[in-house]
Parts: C-alpha cells; structure tokens; sequence
C-alpha cells in the first residue's frame, strides 16, 4: 500500500508531466537529468544535514537527484538548476556555519529546516531556492542575504513549472520556455549573444500533411494499410521512373486521406471532452491547470489559435472564427481558450494520443 501523502503524490504526477515534455521536446535537457536517489542516500543526507528534509523534497529526489546543466542554464523554471545532493549538503552546512558565525543576537539568515535545492548552476550556489521545512514555502537566498517568499509550496512551483511548459502561451512570468540548441532554456536570456540564439517555445503543431517521402508516407498510413505498400514497393521497377512517381503519388494521396480521417477522429475525441458550455466559466478540472494570474482571462484569439496542437483543430477554429459575427466573439474566445488549455493538459492530449496510437497501430 502507497504511503504518499498529498504533497508527495502531487509532486510525483507533476514533476513526471515535465520530465515527459523534456524527452518528447528538449532530449539535451532530459538527459542532464541524473537518476533518482535511493532511500540509503536520502537517509544519509538527512544525517548530514542533522535534520528531516520535508516529504514533498524527498519525492522530488527519487525521481531526479539534480542535474548536470545544459546549455549554461537550468532546466528549472526561473533558469534555476536542481542541484546534485552533495552541493545541497555544502550549501546547508555553509550556510549554517554563517548563521553561527554571526551570533546569536543577530538576524536569522539560516534555519535548520531550510533545504536548498536549486542553485544558478550545479556548480554556482551563490544564489538559489531552499524549502522552509517549517512553512512549506519555497524562497529564495542571495550571496546578500536576501531571504524572499517565491511560491507557496514546492508542488505549486514544481505545477507552474509543468503548465508553462505544457502551455506556453499561458507563462505568466517574466520567463518563457524556449530552445538553444535543442535544449530548454528559460529566457529570453539578458545577453544579447544568446539571446538571438534562444528561440521562444510555442508548442506549434506539427504539418498536416506528410512528406512525399516513402518513408513518411509509410508513417502515415493506418497499420493494417502498410503490407500493402511494401508489397507494392518490393514488387515496383526502380529503374522506371514513371512507375516510382505514379507509385509514391498514389500512395501519398492515400497518406493524405488517412492523415484527414484522423484528423476528424482527434476532432471528436477532443468534442467529446470539452467540459465547458460557451459563455460560461471554465471547467474546475482545467481552470487548475492556469497560474492564478491568467484564470478566467482568455488571451488573444492569435494566441489561442498558435496553442492548439494540432492542425485539423486549428482549422476547426478558424471555419468558426470565420462564420462568427463580433458579438460571439467572447463566448467563441471562452470556449476555444478551454479547447487549447484542455489539449496542453496530459489528460486531454493523451485521449487525443490515443485515437493517433490506436490508427497507426492497428492491424
């Protein structure tokens, strides 16, 4: 039987969601990740530090025990780095020693029960986030020693971290995922050298149609539709070019055809999810998955069409965007903005994941 507590659960499910956005989109970032740590080593860190280190942390741990950094930023929301267990433990002890070095009368710079777990950098600490094991709440620490409430809690840092990733139209901080050389990177960055090499992350879809290649075109064909393309293809005549195109164009319009009779079975698995009627407030279920600053305010209808994922929605949206006169616009903009949030959310990607699986697999 599990002994998760709330906290442990939510930061298992939501520290998950990211680690899937960062194999799926920043594959350099994802491996920078190190492994979990075991339960020997998070007992032997808790005696190091002399204290109990909050479950929330401990969760985070053994899924991720820091990370090697990439591309001279942290994979952390904030360009904060999760920082590798022992520079946790230098960090306390150090901290510590500053505390008691400064006498007892003076200003509190360091408690026990504050566990730091992102740095600049794995090998810069001069800045970073620590866990108040008294409050739960996350701070951060300067080489100055400022001491200032960041988030509420570790789950709801680690859960704006995951929607930002997911949603990123709907980043509502200062900071915005983006790529530098395949990796993510929060930005844009200060510096104008890398800045002009960060590109903005904006979840786009991917094109409609597939490539006129064979091997595209084999991609997008239903599984039960491929033997007979290879069969085909092992029996055609390479040396007549004729044949080749007429053989490729072909099966490329059937691609296409496959491809569009997807599309409209994504289109109903999406219908069949939207949990909110048009002019009304968003689902309770999706209005969760927003930062509290941008609830029940829906951003621009150019932003909601670059957040839908994928293109048969997109231009479901457009032929109503289309036929809509402007006093349907706030009912069409509500409706379409909980579509966009539903599809960023796991949950409701992955019901559209399924119909996409489920056509390329079968036979």
């Amino acid at each position: 039987m599990s002994t998760d507590t709330p906290a442990d659960a939510r930061v298992t499910r939501v520290w998950s969601r990211s680690v899937e956005w960062l194999a799926e989109y920043a594959p350099p970032s994802y491996a920078a990740l190190m492994p979990g740590a075991s339960d020997d080593e998070i007992v032997a860190l808790e005696e190091a530090l002399g204290v109990s280190v909050p479950e929330e942390l401990k969760a985070l741990w053994r899924l991720s025990a820091g990370e090697d950094g990439v591309a001279g930023s942290g994979l952390m929301m904030g360009s904060w780095a999760l920082m590798p267990l022992d520079a946790v433990i230098e960090v306390h002890r150090l901290q510590m020693r500053f505390q008691e070095e400064s006498g007892e009368d003076s200003l509190v710079l360091w408690g026990p029960s504050w566990i730091p777990f992102c740095s600049l950098s794995p090998d810069d600490t001069v800045y970073g986030l620590y866990l108040n094991g008294e409050t739960g709440e996350v701070c951060r620490w300067t080489r100055y020693g400022d001491r200032e409430r960041e988030y509420e809690s570790l789950p709801a840092y680690l859960e704006l971290m995951a929607v930002s990733l997911e949603a990123p139209l709907a980043t509502a901080g200062p900071e915005k995922p983006g790529m530098m050389g395949g990796a993510l990177v929060w930005g844009p960055p200060p510096d104008e050298e890398r800045k002009d090499q960060w590109v903005r992350h904006l979840g786009q879809a991917p094109p409609r149609h597939p490539a006129k290649t064979l091997g595209a075109i084999r991609e997008a064909l239903p599984g039960d539709e491929r033997a007979e393309l290879d069969e085909q293809r092992d029996a055609l005549d390479l040396a007549d070019p004729e044949a080749v195109a007429a053989f490729r164009d072909h099966w490329w319009e059937r691609a296409v055809q496959a491809q569009e009779e997807l599309e409209r079975d994504v289109a109903s698995a999406l219908g069949g999810h939207v949990m909110v009627q048009p002019g009304r407030k968003l689902a309770p279920e999706y209005e969760a998955t927003l930062p509290p600053a941008i609830r029940h305010r829906p951003p621009s209808m150019d932003d909601i069409r670059a957040a839908l994922r994928h293109e048969s929605v997109r231009a479901r949206f457009d032929r109503e965007f289309m036929d809509a006169i402007p006093p349907h616009y706030p009912a069409l903009q509500l409706r379409w903005w909980d579509i966009a949030r539903l599809m960023a959310d796991p949950r409701g990607d992955r019901a559209v994941r399924a119909v996409v699986n489920g056509r390329r697999t079968s036979g």
